[in-house]
């Protein structure tokens, strides 16, 4: 059965009801008097999403059977949120515009500051020689600074005063072993002797050439003069102060042209004591491997050639030649690899033959001119004694 109940502020609506349910608003019929009571509040849920931001808006009507019209509910969200869902979304965008903005200028900061510290410890001194056009393609950029500062590094430490001054015992003890065993004592004419031979050695010595013929004269003071002999004319080679000396022939002539060595300057001394220790630790891998050396084996021949032309009346008869050669290319071996520890040393050795006292000079001193930072020792540090015959 249908009915009709007006519905209040409708402007003479009804409300058409059958079996309990609104069919639909008409006008009122003529005879109809009754209102339709207020309705009951029904609720209404409308969900509302942008981006990450979701809105739920609860909105009561009076009407349950009529569903809220879309428009009216997003301008329901609008107003009680504040801000419209694109707003939202732009500002979410704007946000991770300037994000990926504030992190561009830390990444650009941080390269930056890495490329200066790069160039900063790549720095190169590289000069190109002359005749280069600034334009030429450059090549690998050299860097020597870090280099050059290890340098001292590289280089062995000078050695310990007693490994030098054990080497010197050994070659003094091997010398008089080879006067004992190689040469007599027997009375002989001064009228055979090399003078001429022996004016460097007087020299050297601080002596007339006739107060060391006399000594090879006198059977008693002859093993002296004889060991000063072989002492000279071997140790004097064996510190680079003879145009012949034991060193390798790569530098032996270099060194003795060389005015580091002298003292006259103590900016040449520095870069000679350098490079005398650099030389050293270059060639010390192959020196003496190579016993077949044709410029060793002819220093050698050389230094036993000026020994027997001063030696040659003493030999004795009886003593077979070829071992006493041996025993001479034992203790020149010996002196040659002693020259090069010398020759290898920041410092700078010499022996000294000159005679202080009046007996005369058996065995040399040797000193040390010049320290390890190639600076002029005055006086000159002792590290063997000299030995004086009686």
């Amino acid at each position: 059965m249908a009915e009709y109940v007006q519905i209040p502020d409708s402007n003479n609506k009804c409300a058409h009801y059958r079996e309990g349910r609104i069919i639909e608003a008409v006008p009122c019929p003529a005879s109809l008097t009754t209102e339709i009571p207020k309705p009951t509040p029904s609720t209404v849920l409308v969900t509302v999403t942008a981006q990450n931001t979701e809105a739920v808006v609860v909105a009561t009507t009076g009407l349950p059977s009529v569903a809220p019209d879309p428009k009216q509910t997003t301008s329901s969200v609008t107003q009680k949120n504040g801000v419209s869902g694109g707003a939202v979304a732009g500002i979410a965008i704007g946000m991770l515009i300037a994000g990926v903005l504030l992190a561009g200028a830390v990444f650009f900061l941080l390269l930056r500051r890495q490329k200066r510290k790069q160039a900063t410890a790549y720095q190169t001194h590289y000069v190109p020689p002359n005749g280069y056009a600034s334009s030429q393609e450059k090549g690998p950029t050299i860097t020597a600074g870090a280099v050059a500062s290890n340098i001292d590094d590289l280089l062995p430490q000078p050695v310990a005063d007693d490994t030098i001054t054990n080497e010197v015992s050994q070659i003094r003890d091997k010398i008089k072993n080879h006067v004992r065993t190689y040469y007599h004592s027997a009375p002989i004419s001064t009228a055979g002797l090399n003078e001429a031979g022996l004016r460097d050695l007087a020299t050297a010595a601080g002596v007339s050439t006739s107060v060391i013929i006399s000594a090879l004269a006198n059977p008693n003071t002859r093993p002296n003069a004889l060991r000063l002999i072989v002492g000279w004319v071997i140790l004097s080679r064996s510190t680079s102060e003879r145009s012949t000396n034991l060193l390798p022939a790569d530098v032996a002539g270099l060194a003795l042209s060389l005015s580091g060595g002298n003292g006259s300057s103590t900016a040449q001394s520095t870069l000679y004591s350098k490079w005398k220790t650099i030389t050293g630790a270059l060639l010390q891998q192959r020196f003496g491997k190579d016993v077949q050396d044709p410029n060793r084996i002819q220093t050698f021949a050389n230094t036993v050639a000026e020994l027997d032309s001063l030696l040659a009346p003493f030999v004795q008869g009886s003593v077979d030649g070829g071992q006493r050669r041996k025993n001479l290319d034992m203790i020149l071996t010996r002196s040659a690899s002693f020259a090069f520890l010398l020759f290898s040393q920041p410092g700078s050795f010499r022996f000294d033959f000159a005679n202080a006292h009046s007996g005369l000079i058996v065995f040399p001193a040797l000193v040390q001119t010049f320290g390890d930072q190639g600076q002029v020792l005055n006086p000159s540090r002792v590290l063997v004694e000299k030995e004086i015959g009686e």
